[in-house]
C-alpha cells in the first residue's frame, strides 16, 4: 500500500498544483496549453526514441496489446451509443456519448502514471497505444456522426488520407518510427545525446500533470449529473473490466502488458471529448464534468486498482 501511495499522491498532487495555480491566477490557465506542446513534441518523444532504441525486439509487437484495449473500447462504444439512442441518461448524440465513456487521458495521465509506478519499461506499451488512440478514436467518432445525419459521410480515402496525415505529424509516432529504424542499426547510444535524451524526457512527467491541473481548472460541473455519473460509470467501471477479460481470456496478452492495458482503460475522460463535443455542439456538459470528477475520482480508482496489481490479483 505504501509503494502505492507514493505513486500516486505525488502524480496527483501535481495536478493539483496546476489546478491551485490556475484558480487562483498564480499561473494562467492559458498555460496548460503551452506546457503540452513541450511534453508531446519534445519530452515524451525523446524518452520514447531513448527507449526503443535500446529495448530488445523480440518485445515490439503491438497487436495483442491494440486488441485489447481498443476491443474493450469497441464494447464499450456500443454499449455507450445503445444507451444513448433508448434513454435519457446522457444528453448527448450518441457519438458524443460514446467519446466521453471511450477516450482515455492517456497522455497527460496515463503515460506519467506508468512511468511513476512501473518505470521506464512502461513507456513502450503506452506509447504503442497512444501512437494511434487519438487519431483512431476522433475517426471513429467522426464517422459515427456524419453517418447518423449530422452531415455528410466522408469518402472512404478521405478517411485514409486524413487517419495517414495525422499518423505521420504525430511525434509520439515518429519517435517510436525513429527508435526502431536507430535500434536497427545496432550502433547503441553515445553517452552525450543519450544524457540529452533522459534529460529532456524527465521533465515529461511532472510538466504533464502540472498542464493537466491548470486544464482542469476550465471544465465545469454545472448540471447533468445524470450523464455525468453515467459516463464515469462506462468509463471508469466497465471498460477496465472488458479490457481485462480480453486481455486475459481472449488474447492471452502479456501479464505486465494485460496490467498496462488495463491501467490506461482506466484513466478519466479525457479533453479530446470535450473538443469533439464542443465541436458538433453536443454532450460539453456531461463531458465537461466527467472529465473534472472523473479525474478526481481516478485518484480513489487507480489506488485500488494499483493495490490489486501489486497483490497479485490482477
Amino acid at each position: 500500500m505504501s509503494s502505492v501511495l507514493t505513486t500516486i499522491l505525488p502524480v496527483f498532487g501535481l495536478i493539483a498544483l496546476g489546478f491551485l495555480c490556475a484558480r487562483t491566477q498564480f499561473i494562467g490557465s492559458a498555460a496548460g496549453q503551452g506546457l503540452s506542446q513541450v511534453v508531446f513534441n519534445l519530452a515524451m518523444p525523446a524518452l520514447l526514441f531513448r527507449t526503443v532504441a535500446v529495448i530488445d525486439q523480440q518485445s515490439l509487437s503491438p497487436w495483442p496489446l491494440w486488441a485489447a484495449l481498443f476491443g474493450g473500447i469497441a464494447v464499450v462504444w456500443i454499449a455507450t451509443t445503445l444507451i444513448a439512442h433508448t434513454t435519457s441518461l446522457i444528453a448527448a448524440v450518441p457519438a458524443s456519448a460514446a467519446m466521453g465513456a471511450s477516450f482515455g487521458n492517456l497522455a497527460m495521465l496515463g503515460l506519467p502514471l506508468a512511468l511513476a509506478h512501473f518505470g521506464d519499461r512502461a513507456a513502450l506499451p503506452v506509447g504503442l497505444i497512444l501512437s494511434i488512440h487519438a487519431p483512431i478514436l476522433w475517426l471513429a467518432a467522426v464517422l459515427h456522426i456524419e453517418s447518423s445525419g449530422r452531415g455528410q459521410l466522408p469518402s472512404v480515402m478521405a478517411v485514409i488520407r486524413q487517419l495517414v496525415n495525422q499518423l505521420i505529424r504525430n511525434p509520439i509516432v515518429l519517435a517510436l518510427l525513429l527508435g526502431t529504424l536507430w535500434r536497427v542499426t545496432g550502433l547503441g547510444l553515445h553517452p552525450v545525446p543519450d544524457r540529452f535524451l533522459e534529460m529532456l524526457g524527465e521533465a515529461g512527467v511532472p510538466t504533464a500533470l502540472v498542464a493537466l491541473g491548470l486544464t482542469l481548472a476550465g471544465y465545469s460541473l454545472k448540471g447533468q449529473w445524470r450523464g455525468i455519473i453515467t459516463l464515469l460509470v462506462l468509463k471508469l467501471l466497465c471498460l477496465p473490466v472488458v479490457v481485462f477479460l480480453i486481455a486475459r481470456y481472449v488474447v492471452a496478452l502479456d501479464p505486465f502488458w494485460t496490467q498496462i492495458a488495463l491501467m490506461l482503460a482506466a484513466m478519466p475522460t479525457g479533453a479530446n471529448a470535450y473538443l469533439f463535443a464542443q465541436r458538433y455542439d453536443s454532450g460539453t456538459a456531461p463531458v465537461s464534468g466527467a472529465i473534472a470528477v472523473g479525474t478526481a475520482l481516478s485518484l480513489l480508482t487507480l489506488s485500488a486498482l494499483f493495490v490489486l496489481m501489486d497483490a497479485g490479483i490482477i
